[in-house]
């Protein structure tokens, strides 16, 4: 099959607002079963699991067994980039500087990374204070950045070795502006996550804020969250 074909079989199997709703809930990237998905896209099992194959069939999610268990997940990174794009390209979105009601549009998970208005002003403090710029698709550290974030405890280096877009730009579907993703948007979030600033509702995408994230977000990086 020829990239437009390829292509064409992509956009077939997202054609369906079922297996839509499934994918944008496995688009932080946390594997859930057919059962789970079945619930979230409002429809019977065992009509997940025939739209959980087309998914497969596209490449866009993969199966994980655990035992007798299987589980869904998205396939990478890229598919939950696709799921972004789709919902900039949708919506008529703007930029906004007051933080937004909606949990969702506030903060969530776009596969392993930060997104929505925090993770948009996360990236805006970076560039604005000349330790990351963007560079087409993609953003790059500079020099000082390296050297903050590493002083932070973020981990750089490790990021710099993953197999994969070091910090990849990542079009923002309720912000319509860029976030940081890739390897170091990765490990921002882990970061953030690990030192307790920021708690991921375990069952969905949303990410909140902790009492410590609210005034480390400021200090650290001048993010007033009110």
């Amino acid at each position: 099959m020829d990239v437009t074909g390829k292509m064409a079989a992509v956009a077939a199997a997202m054609a369906s607002p079922s297996r839509l709703k499934m994918l944008e809930a496995l688009a932080g990237g946390v594997a859930r079963s057919a059962i789970d998905l079945a619930a979230v896209a409002d429809i019977q099992p065992n009509t997940a699991t025939t739209h959980l194959q087309a998914l497969c069939r596209a490449d866009l999610v993969k199966v994980l067994k655990q035992g007798r268990y299987r589980y869904f997940q998205i396939r990478n990174e890229s598919v939950g980039d696709l799921i972004e794009a789709l919902g900039e390209h949708t919506g008529d979105r703007k930029s906004s500087v007051a933080a937004p009601m909606s949990d969702m549009a506030f903060g969530r998970t776009c596969y392993d990374h930060l997104a929505g208005w925090l993770g948009v002003r996360l990236t805006e403090s970076l560039v604005t204070n000349g330790l990351v710029t963007r560079v087409g698709n993609s953003f790059e550290l500079t020099d000082q950045g390296a050297v903050f974030l590493g002083d932070l405890g973020v981990e750089v280096d490790d990021a710099r070795k993953a197999r994969r877009v070091f910090a990849r730009a990542c079009q923002d579907w309720t912000e319509g502006e860029a976030h940081i993703g890739g390897a170091l948007g990765a490990k921002l979030y882990d970061y953030f996550h690990g030192h307790s600033w920021i708690r991921k509702n375990e069952e969905y995408r949303e990410v909140y804020v902790l009492p410590k994230g609210r005034k480390n977000f400021n200090s650290v990086f001048g993010l007033d969250l009110g």
